[in-house]
């Protein structure tokens, strides 16, 4: 089982762990709990729990999928050490790694940060598979062009899927915010009549103590 704190590396480095015998759903939970809090959902995990050697060390590797279509990629060392993370493939650096809570707020801010031109590449995709499919030949077989169209109609699902839940994401993040500046006003309010009362009982007082 991992230490529930920070543990010192061979390199003299501190990573924040995990059970290396559990790099799955349910071994990830800690995890993944600590990235919905900081406002990015995971959606869906792809974590086979199977081990492979990287410079002589056991490692495995996860893949955590967010509502963006996003995704990053876990790597666990045989210690149990969070030691790698690849945001679509492409390595990002983790600052003070030493915690869960310190890895899910540097994954979580480079998911945000990425989000929006991640979307716009879905965007593009999709216009190109459209623009493609009105240039090509047209001397196809009727099986050649149903399989083509299946292709174009699944790459367009996957882009507005994406753009859905970007926008759905977005709403809710939205609405939330409304909602904490009603309960801030509502509590102003409050407070103010409040005081209103206090000053009318306090000069009451004093008027009595004049007379």
């Amino acid at each position: 089982m991992p230490n529930s704190h920070s543990l010192h590396s061979s390199n003299g480095q501190k990573y924040a762990q995990l059970d290396f015998a559990q790099v799955n759903e349910k071994g990830l939970k800690p995890l993944i709990d600590a990235l919905n809090k900081q406002g990015v959902t995971v959606e869906n995990v792809d974590a086979s729990n199977r081990a492979a050697k990287k410079d002589g060390v056991g490692v495995k590797e996860a893949v955590l999928r967010f509502q963006d279509q996003q995704q990053v990629t876990v790597r666990v060392n045989d210690s149990g050490d969070l030691i790698g993370f690849k945001l679509n493939g492409k390595a990002i650096p983790i600052q003070q790694a030493d915690t869960i809570a310190k890895v899910a707020t540097s994954i979580s801010g480079a998911v945000k940060q990425n989000s929006q031109k991640f979307t716009d590449g879905l965007a593009k995709k999709a216009a190109r598979v459209i623009d493609t499919s009105n240039t090509k030949a047209a001397v196809k077989s009727n099986v050649q062009r149903l399989k083509e169209a299946k292709s174009r109609r699944d790459a367009l699902s996957t882009s507005v899927q994406g753009l859905t839940d970007t926008n759905t994401r977005l709403q809710s993040q939205n609405a939330s915010i409304t909602q904490n500046i009603d309960k801030q006003r509502t509590r102003l309010s409050t407070a103010q009549a409040l005081t209103v009362q206090l000053k009318q009982q306090l000069k009451a007082l004093e008027d009595k103590n004049a007379s």
